[in-house]
């Protein structure tokens, strides 16, 4: 039997099977009717199981289409306005990253989300026992992840993630959506995007 999330990514792939320019994550969001996030981990997802899938500054599309773009696309891409509807106080777009790695890889997922123009907000994870636990983290510079780093191995400490066996999320702040996009993209291809549980899904 084939289930609702299978259904809606062989959706996905038609989608981008049948455009004629790139899509971004938030038409394909709009069409499908679910949130982004869940679009970056359904091509997370799709890419796994062999679908070539690429991202460009103007969205997602299939590779074998990728060579098709022309200018005119693009120049329809730059004049689409990017921006969030909803951003914080300092102007900045926001979305929460779950992510899954080893206490080891907390560098390289840290400089991956900082190096595609994020800026870490926080770190949270959902424990059984515990429940939420959120913890403040302003990461915004290779400064500021070497600190980090070191409070935590200068202390003996282990991160927050150890405690759900490196499962956590991220509140992550960018200057606009295509930032965001990038920065879920970027995680997914080193395969720290991890997909939501049933329970975890927007209503």
């Amino acid at each position: 039997m084939t289930s609702k999330a299978q259904t809606r990514r062989e959706a996905l792939l038609l989608l981008l099977k049948n455009g004629n320019e790139p899509l971004t994550g938030g038409i394909l969001a709009q069409k499908l009717g679910v949130s982004r996030q869940i679009i970056v981990q359904d091509i997370a997802l799709l890419r796994e199981t062999g679908a070539s899938i690429v991202g460009t500054s103007q969205g997602y599309m299939l590779e074998s289409d990728s060579r098709k773009v022309t200018r005119s696309v693009e120049v329809k891409a730059e004049a689409r306005n990017d921006r969030c509807e909803a951003s914080n106080d300092s102007g900045l777009c926001e979305r929460t990253f779950k992510v899954h790695h080893d206490p080891a890889q907390t560098r390289d997922e840290l400089e991956t989300i900082i190096s595609a123009g994020g800026r870490v907000v926080n770190v949270s994870i959902s424990h059984r026992a515990y429940g939420f636990l959120s913890a403040p983290l302003a990461i915004e510079t290779e400064e500021d992840i070497s600190r980090f780093i070191n409070d935590i191995e200068s202390g003996k400490s282990a991160p927050l993630s150890t405690a759900t066996s490196g499962y956590h999320y991220h509140l992550i702040a960018a200057d606009d959506e295509e930032a965001l996009e990038t920065i879920g993209r970027a995680l997914a291809d080193k395969g720290y995007l991890a997909p939501l549980l049933p329970h975890e899904m927007p209503k």
